[in-house]
């Protein structure tokens, strides 16, 4: 009788072990996933700043060339 009752323990000790085990990867997973996404998160932020950064940079030199042309028209320089 008491050695069925060491074994159910040991049983249930070691289905619990098993258990803790399983939930420390299910959490290790969850934290690589959540890692991996807050670097794409952080790689579209990063990709948006520079395409903006670059799309203000074209329109100043468009801007720039606009002018040129305007003050070159003005001039005489190009008869439209």
């Amino acid at each position: 009788m008491e050695n069925e009752i060491l074994k159910a323990l040991e049983l249930a000790q070691n289905t619990a072990k098993k258990a803790v085990k399983i939930a420390l990867i299910s959490c290790v997973v969850t934290i690589l996933f959540a890692t991996l996404s807050l670097w794409v998160l952080l790689n579209q932020i990063t990709a948006t700043a520079n395409l903006a950064k670059m799309q203000k940079a074209q329109d100043l030199r468009l801007e720039n060339l606009e002018k040129n042309l305007y003050s070159k028209r003005v001039l005489g320089f190009y008869n439209f």
